[in-house]
């Protein structure tokens, strides 16, 4: 009997224990899915955007109303779905930095939903929920956010702006040799565009010879020092160009080293410059100390030369010069030998000089400069100033030297060189042949107004003209005729506009185009209807033209607002279809977008 009863107690007993761990999990099952109900309930009623969020499966687990609302959440009854696949993408990456803290306190999510914008602030947070890390996230709307990220994307345009404007070559990486960001000037220098550089690493596009060289100065200025040096760069246009590096760390709010800053200068022409003014102070020196032994032979060549040349020591006093350097100041020699400063110059003069010197006896570097001095009698004489340090090797004495040339001469053609320039730059915008606005001016033109246009909601309105038949008119009168003719038609289409805003260009070949900015459809038909008048009333024989006795011209025309996003090559696109239209509507008219085909 004892043998039967214990297996049959056993059973019993495991049966009733099995039993009690069902009801234990039933109950745990239970009260774990009313928490969730209870907590899904909450989230319902909450005036917030709440989300919970499974960022590893990609999935959203629950949203209550008001999310769905906000960023146009929708629930099949299974799963929610995101209107723009996108927007959940973002909402993750936006999540994931804050991972390994686990929450997330007041970070600005910014969702585009086609021509309108919202800003959320999002608070966060990371539990675990039966093995899986979910975010259990509040979202409220932030109008106030919204106006901070667009003045943030302002002032960084801004930024971008200032950066470009600024001659010299700027770059700034952080410490894995990653560009941030650089300026116009030192993308051209490498032959690129600044957005063509963002991102890459310095060892995409320098040398190894330039890399390893930045490399050696960018472990220093990691350390939190700034250092500086030159060295010969080869531009893109084959220029040897010495440039001066200035490199900086770039510091976060910590005041840790996360980068680097360089700014470098272009001082090739300092460079011969200086030592154009070494080698002419070493002539003179040289000069000077041969001379010593031969005083008569000194004086014979300082006054001989018809530059201005003197000397100041070192406390202001003026110890030598020849005439023409006297008479720049309004002496002779004599009067001018052992006079101070403040006795010649006036008090602004005075200031200036002062600093010059300073400037020059504690650096021992020359300057150069150019001076417009006013004589007694009334003339003017633009002089070449070069001002640098001397040393007198028997008596000590040190103090500046004058170097001047008179160069009224040159200034006077350069400012003829300018005034031509200035006229060649005019010319380039016009066509030769017909005198009126050639394609670069017209492109040029269109893109501006595109924009203007664009931001103030304006119609910008194009006419497209093309010659008919003018392969014809060439081949049977010659070209010479046909030259002419092309030159009357661009009078004539000139006549034709009324406004001085109203731009008439010559396309290319027998085609010119009418850009009329701030005019409605019915406005560029009537500018239409008056080239074609004009054309008629003209009667230039054309006997060998498809489309009647005389020369005529096929038009198209189109009428557009700018938007955003759309580029102002759709304006010539639709005015090129019309113009299409009306060539294979019999010619010698004009057709419009929006009229009936």
């Amino acid at each position: 009997m004892q043998s039967s009863f214990y297996p049959a107690a056993w059973m019993q007993a495991s049966i009733a224990l099995l039993s009690l761990l069902l009801v234990v999990v039933t109950i745990l099952w239970a009260l774990s899915a009313k928490k969730v109900r209870a907590k899904r309930l909450a989230m319902q009623k909450s005036p917030a955007g709440q989300i919970t969020l499974d960022s590893d499966a990609k999935q959203v687990l629950f949203a209550n109303s008001r999310f769905c609302e906000l960023v146009q959440l929708s629930n099949s009854g299974k799963s929610w779905q995101f209107s723009c696949p996108e927007h959940l993408t973002q909402l993750i990456a936006l999540l994931e930095p804050y991972q390994q803290q686990e929450r997330v306190e007041g970070i600005h999510w910014k969702l585009e939903f086609g021509e309108h914008s919202r800003v959320l602030l999002i608070y966060a947070n990371l539990q675990e929920h039966h093995g899986r890390d979910l975010w259990y996230i509040n979202a409220y709307e932030n109008a106030q956010g919204y106006s901070y990220l667009n003045r943030i994307e302002q002032e960084q345009a801004l930024f971008a702006n200032v950066l470009n404007s600024i001659p010299e070559f700027i770059y700034f990486k952080d410490a894995d040799e990653r560009l941030l960001g650089c300026n116009q000037a030192w993308a051209a220098l490498h032959g690129l565009k600044p957005n063509d550089l963002t991102g890459k690493r310095l060892s995409d596009f320098l040398t190894r010879r330039e890399l390893s060289l930045s490399q050696a100065y960018d472990s220093e200025v990691l350390a939190g020092k700034p250092c500086q040096h030159t060295e010969w760069f080869s531009a893109p246009d084959s220029r040897q160009i010495l440039l001066q590096h200035n490199i900086y760390p770039l510091k976060n709010q910590q005041d840790e080293v996360t980068g680097v800053l360089n700014v470098s200068y272009d001082v090739t022409k300092w460079h011969e410059l200086n030592r154009q003014l070494e080698q002419e102070n070493q002539n003179r020196l040289s000069s000077e100390k041969q001379l010593g032994r031969q005083n008569n032979l000194i004086r014979t060549v300082f006054h001989s030369t018809p530059d201005p040349l003197g000397f100041i020591d070192d406390k202001g006093n003026f110890i030598g010069g020849n005439e023409p350097f006297a008479k720049m100041f309004g002496y002779t020699s004599d009067e001018l030998l052992g006079k101070h400063l403040t006795e010649v110059l006036s008090s602004e003069q005075l200031e200036q000089h002062q600093v010059q010197n300073r400037q020059i006896l504690e650096t021992g570097k020359p300057l150069r400069y150019e001076e417009l001095v006013y004589l007694d009698d009334g003339h003017q004489i633009w002089y070449e100033v070069i001002k640098g340090p001397y040393f007198d090797d028997v008596s000590g004495e040190r103090g500046i030297i004058f170097i001047t040339r008179d160069v009224t001469e040159r200034k006077a053609t350069e400012q003829q060189l300018a005034d031509a320039i200035m006229q060649l730059q005019e010319l380039s915008f016009i066509d030769s042949l017909t005198q009126v606005a050639n394609r670069r001016s017209f492109d040029e033109k269109l893109q501006q107004l595109w924009l203007t246009h664009r931001r103030e909601g304006l119609e910008l309105s194009l006419l497209l003209l093309d010659i008919d038949s003018f392969k014809q008119y060439n081949d049977n009168y010659g070209h010479q005729q046909g030259d002419e003719a092309l030159r009357q038609v661009a009078k004539l289409t000139s006549r034709s506009i009324k406004r001085g805003s109203d731009l008439v260009a010559r396309y290319g070949g027998e085609e010119f185009a009418i850009l009329l900015p701030n005019t409605s459809n019915d406005g560029a038909k009537l500018v239409a209807q008056n080239v074609l008048e004009n054309m008629a009333q003209a009667k230039i024989p054309h006997e060998y033209s498809e489309a009647g006795e005389y020369i005529s011209v096929s038009i198209g025309v189109a009428t557009v607002v700018p938007q955003q996003g759309v580029d102002y090559g759709e304006l010539v696109r639709i005015a090129d279809l019309q113009l299409y239209r009306a060539k294979h509507q019999g010619k010698a008219r004009y057709c419009c977008a929006g009229d009936s085909a």
